[in-house]
């Protein structure tokens, strides 16, 4: 790849990163979104798989995924679908414990995600304690709609 083209390619990334999280500075992206891996899924691959250990966030830049939930009598529900700009994965990464959910990948498209690991999670979020609450009121919010599939 060249000079100029890994440039594009970071710069593109910084800007799917400023979507996703608007609280971080400039400085912020600029230190992030060197340790960004760009990948691709299949339609149907399963990206997140809950009781996994977490260990990457991620931001999807491309097609769509399900979250699904698996209850305590072993069914699985619908929980959401995410769309480009929105981000997943955090939840495991805050709390320290296994996924609660499962990620995958919607049955008509590929996916493209923005992944980020838990090192460098944890460090932007201690860097941006604006993006932490940020993220923070969105996990809040997943795990109450988690609570309906609980039982």
């Amino acid at each position: 790849m060249s000079e100029p083209q890994r440039d594009q390619d970071l710069q593109d990334e910084k800007d799917e990163l400023a979507k996703a999280l608007p609280k971080l500075t400039p400085e912020q992206l600029s230190d992030v979104s060197p340790h960004l891996i760009h990948e691709t899924y299949k339609a149907g691959e399963t990206i997140i798989q809950q009781g996994d250990a977490p260990d990457r966030f991620y931001i999807l830049i491309g097609g769509k995924v399900e979250i699904w939930h698996e209850d305590l009598d072993g069914e699985s529900h619908l929980v959401a679908q995410s769309v480009p700009g929105e981000y997943f994965g955090e939840t495991g990464l805050l709390q320290n414990h296994p996924r609660t959910a499962t990620v995958r990948v919607s049955s008509f498209d590929d996916a493209e995600v923005l992944a980020l690991d838990r090192q460098h999670f944890e460090e932007m979020m201690d860097e941006s304690k604006a993006t932490e609450a940020q993220v923070a009121r969105e996990m809040i919010q997943r795990l109450i709609d988690l609570s309906d599939f609980q039982s």
